[in-house]
């Protein structure tokens, strides 16, 4: 048994009036039996225990009614195992992750999930608020919508080359029903339930709501697949023009099997190799001459194709001139004289336009339309004022300001170069910003709160780059890794001249905006908008990704492919269930089964018809009881008249 208006319930409290005008209206008076009618008061007593009876009998009616009135207001009706349910909150979370493009027999396990999940729908009820999450694009709104606008959602939904986090869908469906008013609650997980959708904690992430889990994988094996884990070009290094480079490919297989690959440039193989089982291969990359290049790696194809290939772009580009001004150590000098004898840096004295390191902002005096500067605060406090004055002298509406000093800080950022991933700080300069600039400065990482590392571009042209700390090892982990000549190579090829960097992005995860951009070519020719202030979500397509300036010419070019973990077919085992959804989650092997157990509480007849009838027949006793209290009043025995006989 339940109620539809469980609000309703509040005017319960009015039972508590006859309860109250029966306790005031009591007869409080003091009485005093005077010799002339003491012998009334055997009528009296005669009399008193019909008068309390009716009395309690017409509260009691009185209540009875309030509390029918009340029951049929709130809608009250039996549960039954009908069809009909009480109005219910509903989230549908429905994966169509990159595993769900898998082919099963003749169709996609999408297919199969949107199925079941129409299914589901199908016993839902106009009073019902639906929410549809497709797990594989969160970066989509989420509106409550009626069942019929629900099923056309769920119909459009198509596969995502992105990774589904069921763990985050899980938590975002608990926000949304935290929102709904009304009487139930539930959740729908229409998923192949893959292990490396969940997240590892222990604390489960649903113990109020009804989960109802699609589950016909659970303690099967795993399906045979064989997929492309990764791929990365010349070492993270951007390759150079007329130089040959590697191409290094991830591969892993469920049978322990070797995996054949093949390189294609412009639709042609270039090469060809095996990478064995948890392994990788070198394929090397013919010469590229100057410009953009792209290109992909391929498997031969199996039930799940989108991991079957993986795409790279990368610019090619001549070795940059380097000029160093100022003594900028000694870690600084050896990362620039590798690159310098590898080929990657100009040689000395060459005239090409490239990167001036400014330290302690030496050199600034140079920076104008075309000259990029990497500015390297002093060691020594002492010289910041200094410092500062060449930034303003330059345009540069940066001041450092007092040192600060930590425990190793890991850097981070929403643009944070991979050069710079992992990379810890233990002192670094407060950087302020003066002003507002007409072209917006960005942080590329921060230390704690601070900025650590911030570009932007000063009124004649000129690019330059901050780094808050000296690149000595008693203020950053840098110089002393193997990533020092990584940044070193980046900040003078891939920021300095903005040939964008080698390195793949998973599909799902967002894309950064060149400052040039104002349209962006998806992978399928589709154009979009964007601009440099804001990053592209919606990165649901393999492929690459062409961001074009105001005159359609490519500013840059990145490669999206498909999460790596997404290759890890293995389901969820119903003995991590607990801690991976909740005790509250119900198993559904069969699609038959499936409309029966959604929808847990199922509705009977509501019974505010028979509910008002009863009142109103109450009601009618009620007025004969009162009326029959008032004929007993007015047919009570008077006092009899005193004699006046004569004595």
């Amino acid at each position: 048994m339940g109620v539809l208006q469980p609000w309703f319930l509040v005017a319960g409290a009015a039972v508590a009036i006859p309860l109250v005008l029966h306790l005031f209206h009591r007869n409080r008076a003091r009485r005093m039996a005077f010799p002339a009618l003491r012998y009334l008061r055997r009528t009296e007593r005669d009399h008193a225990r019909q008068i309390r009876f009716r009395q309690l009998l017409l509260l009691l009616l009185r209540t009875a009614i309030l509390i029918l009135l009340v029951l049929a207001g709130a809608r009250l009706f039996l549960e039954a195992g009908g069809t009909r349910h009480p109005p219910t909150a509903l989230v549908v979370i429905l994966d169509n992750s990159a595993s769900s493009s898998r082919v099963v027999g003749e169709g996609r396990v999408l297919d199969q999930l949107k199925e079941v999940a129409l299914a589901g729908l199908e016993r839902a009820q106009p009073d019902d608020r639906v929410w549809v999450l497709p797990a594989g694009q969160p970066w989509l709104p989420a509106v409550p919508v009626g069942p019929e606008e629900a099923r056309a959602l769920v119909r459009d939904v198509g596969p995502s080359a992105a990774a589904g986090d069921l763990s985050a869908s899980l938590r975002r469906a608990r926000e949304l029903l935290a929102t709904a008013d009304l009487p139930r609650k539930e959740v729908h997980l229409v998923s192949d339930l893959q292990a490396s959708a969940f997240d590892d904690g222990d604390t489960p992430l649903h113990t109020g709501e009804e989960v109802v889990v699609w589950d016909p994988w659970t303690e099967t094996s795993p399906p045979p697949n064989r997929g492309l884990t990764a791929v990365e070009v010349g070492g993270g290094l951007p390759p150079l023009m007329g130089q040959r480079t590697r191409i290094t490919v991830e591969a892993r297989a469920s049978d322990s099997t070797e995996v054949p690959v093949r390189l294609l440039l412009d639709e042609r193989i270039r090469a060809a190799g095996t990478v064995p089982p948890e392994g990788q291969a070198s394929l090397l990359l013919p010469a590229p001459s100057s410009g953009w290049v792209q290109g992909r790696v391929e498997a031969d194809p199996d039930a799940f194709r989108l991991d079957d290939v993986r795409h790279f772009a990368f610019q090619a580009r001549p070795a940059p001139g380097l000029e160093v001004v100022g003594n900028p150590g000694p870690f600084v000098q050896e990362g620039i004289a590798v690159l310098r004898e590898a080929g990657r840096l100009a040689p000395m004295g060459s005239s090409m336009s490239g990167l001036t390191v400014a330290t302690a902002g030496e050199g600034l005096a140079t920076l104008g339309e075309g000259r990029a500067t990497l500015v390297l605060p002093p060691s020594d406090p002492a010289v910041i004022p200094a410092l500062n004055r060449r930034l303003a002298a330059a345009g540069i509406p940066w001041r450092y300001g007092a040192l600060q000093a930590s425990g190793a800080v890991t850097l981070a950022g929403r643009l944070l170069p991979e050069p710079l991933e992992g990379v810890t700080a233990s002192r670094w300069y407060g950087l302020e910003l003066e002003g507002a600039p007409e072209a917006p400065p960005r942080t590329l990482a921060r230390a704690d709160a601070d900025p650590w590392a911030v570009e932007g571009q000063t009124s004649d042209g000129g690019r330059y780059l901050l780094l808050a700390s000296p690149l000595d090892p008693a203020s950053v982990s840098l110089p002393v890794s193997t990533r020092m000549v990584r940044f070193l190579d980046w900040v003078s090829g891939a920021w300095a001249v903005s040939s964008g960097g080698p390195g793949e992005v998973d599909a799902g995860r967002p894309l950064t905006a060149p400052r040039q951009a104002t349209r962006v070519l998806r992978p399928d020719g589709t154009p979009e908008e964007v601009d440099g202030t804001r990053s592209l979500l919606s990165t649901d397509q393999v492929g690459v990704y062409a961001f074009l300036d105001a005159d359609s010419a490519v500013v840059e070019l990145q490669a999206v492919n498909v999460p790596a973990r997404e290759t890890l077919l293995a389901s969820l085992p119903r003995s991590e269930w607990s801690t991976r959804l909740g005790g509250t989650a119900t198993p559904v092997e069969r699609l038959e089964r499936w409309p029966d157990r959604v929808f847990r509480v199922r509705q009977g007849p509501e019974l505010w018809l028979p509910l008002l009838l009863a009142a109103l027949l109450l009601l009618g006793i009620e007025s004969l009881v009162a009326a029959g209290g008032r004929g007993v009043r007015r047919t009570s025995p008077r006092s009899p008249a005193p004699s006046h006989g004569a004595s």
